[in-house]
């Protein structure tokens, strides 16, 4: 039943993120009540507990990519939501898989664009940057292109965890 709840919350997720580049907090506080709820009519009050800290831990792990820009905080929400309903292992899968479905991605729209090399120079660039600044500073590169609709990718990273667990 969570699955069926976070499937069909990450679907609306994509949608407002297609649509109004962002996923309002409106729809992150449904998420939150309807995987807290989940986890209190299968756990209980115990459940709710363990629910809400792998919420807040799964914040704090992916809050790294949101300060240097990587994603919005928007997607941070979206994982945590996960981590509250599954808990942080299965969130981490999710972010994990959705890392790598947004790396193939990128990929071939280098490929395509035919910006492989001038790609690279800049990543190199910034991560030179920042180790002679030490500190993490925003990517500015991702701006250069225009908007990135991750919740797109954590929706498929989802689908990969939920398809890595049921075939365990």
């Amino acid at each position: 039943m969570r699955e069926i709840f976070l499937a069909t919350f990450l679907a609306a997720a994509t949608v407002a993120d297609l649509k109004w580049q962002r996923v309002p907090n409106q729809l992150i506080l449904l998420g939150y009540l309807e995987g807290l709820m989940a986890r209190v009519s299968g756990e209980g009050l115990h459940g709710a507990a363990e629910g809400v800290l792998a919420g807040l831990l799964t914040i704090a792990a992916f809050y790294i990519f949101y300060m240097i820009g990587a994603v919005g905080a928007g997607d941070v929400k979206l994982l945590s939501v996960i981590g509250l309903t599954e808990g942080i292992a299965f969130a981490g899968q999710t972010a994990l898989y959705s890392l790598f479905v947004a790396g193939v991605a990128a990929v071939i729209f280098m490929i395509k664009k035919r910006q492989v090399a001038i790609r690279f120079y800049l990543l190199f660039s910034h991560i030179t940057s920042c180790i002679r600044q030490k500190k993490i500073v925003p990517y500015s590169a991702l701006e250069q292109e225009g908007y990135l609709h991750y919740a797109l990718y954590i929706s498929f990273g989802f689908m990969a965890a939920l398809f890595r667990k049921e075939f365990q």
